[in-house]
């Protein structure tokens, strides 16, 4: 069931996943309080630009989609610039 949900998960609850993770591998290995690892980790550049990902114009499409897309997106790019690797 849960391998299911992760399947259909937003990216706005997938940048919440991260966000969230990352908040408590500060707590296991700090021994942070968690409010206080949310902050710590919401306030470095990664999590700005994270909470601005889940925030933005593509926070409710299926995160699976997205990222296939961002993928699709990148190597076009490469491909226009000439790069192959």
């Amino acid at each position: 069931m849960q391998q299911e949900q992760k399947k259909q998960q937003s990216v706005s609850e997938m940048v919440e996943e991260v966000l969230q993770r990352q908040a408590h591998y500060l707590v296991e290995r700090n021994g942070m309080a968690l409010e206080e690892a949310r902050v710590s980790v919401a306030s470095t550049e990664a999590g700005r630009q994270l909470r601005e990902l889940g925030e933005g114009e593509h926070q409710h499409e299926e995160a699976r989609y997205w990222q296939a897309k961002l993928c699709f997106e990148r190597a076009t790019e490469r491909v226009r610039q000439g790069r192959t690797t």
